[in-house]
């Protein structure tokens, strides 16, 4: 059964955009293997001083669980001017890829995110107020697979600021370094994989907050 309401997610310093609905039980693997894949980079590497480590351990776990990468993008490292809010930026962004649909399910998750009270204060908490996070949209292709975009963001500030995602920054006085990969889930893989994912929740899983659609 899916649940048409659900926009996205926040889990530790991780937060997913749906394009589209997701079934109940791809939105609880994402958010499940996200949570592995985040403790286990934590185990090997500081989210703050060692990012490059810590993003490809992240990554590699990702693999490990089910979820292949695309490409060599994870090496990528673009640097932008924030002029205005992070969310408008994380807006821009997708609107200047030519994908409406991405630009719309960020706009419906950032929208139920500033009203989650719970959610903003542990993402702030979880990120440093925005000094490391990820976003990350998902969506299905045409052969009905889960593929994910995984965005590890450092926001760079001179003062930080609660609320991070919606506070006006003055021109320049923000820069964002951005780095990015490209998964797929294989199922199959991560049916496999199932009872290691059970056992390494059970010692250990960091809370997660559902974030719904605003009814109009």
């Amino acid at each position: 059964m899916n649940d048409e309401s659900l926009t996205g997610l926040v889990t530790g310093p991780n937060l997913l955009s749906y394009i589209e609905t997701l079934s109940l039980q791809d939105h609880n693997d994402i958010a499940d293997c996200n949570n592995i894949a985040t403790q286990s980079a934590d185990l090997g590497h500081d989210r703050y001083t060692d990012a490059k480590g810590w993003f490809e351990e992240y990554a590699r776990t990702l693999n490990f669980l089910g979820w292949a990468l695309h490409g060599d993008s994870i090496f990528t490292r673009t640097q932008h001017l924030v002029s205005g809010s992070v969310a408008d930026f994380l807006v821009q962004s997708a609107w200047s890829m030519r994908d409406s649909r991405q630009a719309n399910a960020m706009i419906d998750t950032l929208d139920a995110l500033k009203i989650e009270r719970l959610a903003m204060l542990s993402f702030d908490n979880e990120t440093r107020e925005g000094e490391s996070f990820q976003i990350i949209p998902a969506r299905y292709d045409t052969q009905n697979n889960l593929n994910i975009a995984v965005y590890k963001l450092q926001l760079n500030v001179n003062i930080k600021k609660r609320g991070f995602l919606f506070w006006n920054w003055e021109q320049r006085s923000a820069t964002i370094t951005q780095q990015r990969i490209f998964l797929r889930l294989d199922r199959s893989d991560l049916e496999r994989k199932r009872g290691l994912i059970r056992n390494k929740l059970n010692e250990q899983s960091m809370r997660r907050f559902n974030l719904r659609r605003i009814a109009s």
